[in-house]
């Protein structure tokens, strides 16, 4: 049985460059309201996805720009799992 999550919950921010932002965004969509936030291209840019959580931004994971799609995606669904 999937785990169903509550409406604020669902709402997630991706804050990173647009390239990394767009690919997160397609594999995020089908479960999560997303709202992506596009920063420069920057090695030192801090990436991360957000969650809404009693009417609060709280950041899920954090990441780097070079990161691969897939150990991110990891990443944001063992902690998202971890603080709902």
């Amino acid at each position: 049985m999937p785990i169903q999550l509550s409406k604020e919950m669902r709402k997630i921010a991706i804050q990173a460059p647009s390239g990394i932002a767009t690919a997160l965004e397609e594999k995020l969509r089908s479960k999560y309201e997303v709202k992506v936030e596009v920063i420069p291209d920057n090695p030192k840019a801090v990436c991360q996805i957000l969650a809404r959580k009693n009417r609060k931004w709280i950041t899920i994971c954090s990441f780097a720009s070079d990161e691969n799609i897939k150990d991110i995606i990891t990443m944001f669904d063992v902690n998202f799992h971890l603080r709902k």
